[in-house]
């Protein structure tokens, strides 16, 4: 089912119109089963979903008449206080000629309340309209039961694990330690006389006749079954469970998690990566909220296929298949399991992984992405992410063996710590022992020294990250330490980290030296201090807050470089200045560092030509007499005008606080 919002006359340009004027309506269509709507329901966040229910169940003027569909598609330009907005777009803009693309926006501002609309997305589903010259595609399956947890739901999953085992050599190359097992694995098989239960084993003790797979699961709010030096005895005996594979690793159950002061989650912790790597396959609990939840879901199968309408496009009418475009993103990336810091290796690591989804199980391999609807694998135009997300798996590169230098390898870090910044850690000190297994398998083909997040080789370029989003707020410094202010480990909130360069003419600034204290001997782990000798150009700072803003933006700071004011008005419809001040962690004014001249910036990267960009290290001083500073943000400029200031020389430079100064540079050391 469709809504009327397709029988529109199409022409060549964007067209922006009213789509549901109500949640009633919205919420109906949904219910009533339109597969557009369907899809950005999926894409609405928990907290949304319940606002939109709520907000149906208390219209008075409620009424069956008032959720038909005749509403839909009014072309105006009055969408502020629609609900749903939708909107139509050429699709060789996005690489698919002759094709066009919906996308459907969610109007928070309309919906939420006032203090939830801030960092909300607008648009949240897109959609491919293909032209058809015959039937559908024959790659999407034949209609699906209405639960998960059925015969036909378990053969598909069962046909994509044999056809990977006997055909798929990527996935069947071993990059694992032959014959290593985890220390504790779940027995749950095979049963002859008994009800369905399992026991926990030691594998040092007992000959394993198969392979072994892994759960990744949301351990949740509610108390669920754990490993502890009480139950131990108990749990080697007898666990009662439904069927599973005969040999089973849960980090929760096989590794205990109370009553020996974490002597047993340090040592097993180490190996990590390897009972990923090793396993034969991962089961995903990808939307289970914690361990009360089961693995299947029930759903309406009717709401999965993609649709096909009728359209007229410049007074021609055509039949097009019209397709979630972000289909994987919807399913897999945004599923409550992939919001959790830990799962970003498991998943990665794992050489196969099978997502027990909202709606639908998923396929994900490292040679196939495949759904409950798409069994055969998704659709060409189907949009997934830059990179196939096991493409970033340390196995899919091969290190240059003269000198180790393999950019592809350190853009797929980049793209790790951006996806690992934007999940949850229940425990923020977690923040480097939870990807420690990656970086691990990342450093043996890097050949490259690991440094708090980073890498040595390209140090310089990678100390350029800041925090992501407009809004400063967004991103924190935790209470207990855990990295150098100059690492993106140091502060809670999605990041986004600095690309290495080939080019290296546009640094300004020159990593001397850097030690770091270890808590273990695993230079992947827990940090307990350090810091870095950096040579650059200081110059002496004060920021203050832009006097026609009243928010924590980016824009919010006007820069003042050695008593100068070297901010200059952008030329957006808001004319906020430039350079863009991103901090590290929300400060509401810096009065008082102004008042004693705490604040320094450092240029640390300039890009050609005029238009070009240049990048400032924020920093504020620690030790005054010593020259120790801490880093709080970072600063993107361009123009002719902006870089020309940055990069004159200061007149009273050899009075900042340094280590050394020499030939216009500061030594100075960042903690």
């Amino acid at each position: 089912m469709l809504a009327g919002v397709f029988f529109w006359n199409i022409g060549p340009d964007k067209q922006t119109a009213t789509h549901h004027q109500t949640c009633g309506t919205f919420k109906r269509s949904v219910d009533l089963g339109c597969y557009v709507c369907n899809r950005l329901w999926v894409a609405l966040t928990l907290d949304e979903r319940c606002v939109v229910s709520s907000l149906v169940e208390s219209e008075s003027n409620f009424s069956s008449d008032a959720t038909e569909v005749s509403t839909y598609g009014a072309r105006t330009n009055s969408v502020q206080n629609c609900v749903t907005v939708a909107s139509f777009t050429e699709g060789g803009l996005y690489g698919h000629p002759g094709c066009y693309l919906l996308q459907l926006a969610f109007n928070a501002s309309a919906v939420l309340p006032p203090e939830m609309v801030p960092g909300r997305k607008y648009w949240r589903a897109s959609f491919l309209l293909q032209q058809l010259n015959g039937p559908p595609p024959s790659n999407i399956t034949e209609r699906l039961p209405e639960s998960t947890k059925s015969a036909e739901t378990l053969f598909i999953a069962r046909s994509w694990i044999e056809e990977c085992a006997a055909k798929h050599q990527r996935c069947n190359a071993f990059t694992g330690e032959q014959g290593w097992c985890p220390t504790r694995l779940l027995d749950c098989g095979p049963f002859k006389n008994s009800e369905p239960c399992c026991r926990l084993i030691e594998t040092d003790s007992i000959s394993l006749n198969g392979p072994y797979m892994t759960l990744s699961h949301c351990w949740g709010r509610t108390d669920c079954l754990k490993l502890t030096t009480d139950n131990y005895a108990k749990l080697l005996h007898t666990i009662p469970l439904p069927l599973l594979p005969q040999y089973l690793w849960i980090d929760s159950l096989c590794i205990i998690q109370r009553g020996d002061e974490l002597a047993d989650w340090l040592r097993e912790v180490k190996v990590m990566g390897q009972v990923y790597l090793n396993s034969f396959c991962n089961i995903s609990a990808a939307n289970a909220q914690d361990g009360n939840h089961t693995l299947f879901s029930s759903r309406n199968p009717d709401t999965l296929y993609p649709q096909t309408v009728d359209l007229t496009v410049d007074g021609h009418a055509s039949l097009y298949l019209v397709s979630d475009f972000r289909f994987w993103e919807t399913e897999v990336s945004r599923a409550p399991i992939n919001a959790r810091g830990w799962v970003l290796q498991e998943r990665l690591l794992s050489p196969r992984v099978l997502h027990f989804g909202e709606r639908q199980i998923l396929w994900e391999c490292r040679e196939k992405d495949a759904a409950e609807i798409y069994p055969e694998g998704l659709p060409h135009k189907i949009s997934r992410s830059a990179a196939r997300f096991k493409d970033l798996a340390p196995d899919h590169h091969i290190a240059n063996n003269n000198t180790g230098s393999n950019f592809a390898a350190y853009r797929s870090w980049v793209q790790i710590v951006r996806a690992y910044t934007a999940c949850e850690l229940s425990f923020p000190g977690d923040k480097l022992v939870a990807l420690s297994a990656i970086a691990k398998a990342m450093r043996d083909i890097l050949r490259d020294e690991y440094v708090v997040g980073m890498w040595r080789r390209y140090l310089e370029f990678e100390l350029l990250w800041s925090v992501s989003g407009n809004r400063t707020g967004s991103a924190s410094r935790p209470d207990t330490y855990r990295s150098p202010s100059w690492s993106w480990a140091a502060v809670d909130g999605e990041v986004n980290p600095s690309l290495p360069d080939v080019e290296t003419a546009d640094l300004l600034i020159e990593v001397v030296s850097l030690e770091l204290e270890y808590s273990t001997d695993d230079n992947t782990n827990l940090v307990q201090g350090g810091w870095l000798r950096l040579r650059g150009a200081l110059k002496q700072l004060m920021l203050v807050r832009h006097r026609s803003s009243n928010t924590c933006s980016y824009e919010d700071w006007d820069m003042f470089v050695n008593g100068e004011h070297v901010s200059v008005p952008t030329e957006s419809s808001y004319g906020e200045p430039q350079p863009h001040v991103k901090l590290d962690a929300l400060h509401d004014h810096f009065e008082e560092q102004n008042a004693r001249d705490a604040l320094y910036c450092m240029p640390a990267r300039v890009r050609a030509g005029d238009n070009g960009s240049i990048y400032i290290l924020i920093l504020e001083v620690d030790d005054l007499k010593r020259g120790v500073y801490r880093r709080i943000g970072l600063a993107r400029g361009w123009g002719k005008e902006v870089k020309e200031k940055f990069l004159a020389r200061s007149v009273r430079g050899d009075r900042f606080p340094c280590e050394e100064y020499r030939d216009g540079l500061h030594l100075i050391r960042i903690i």
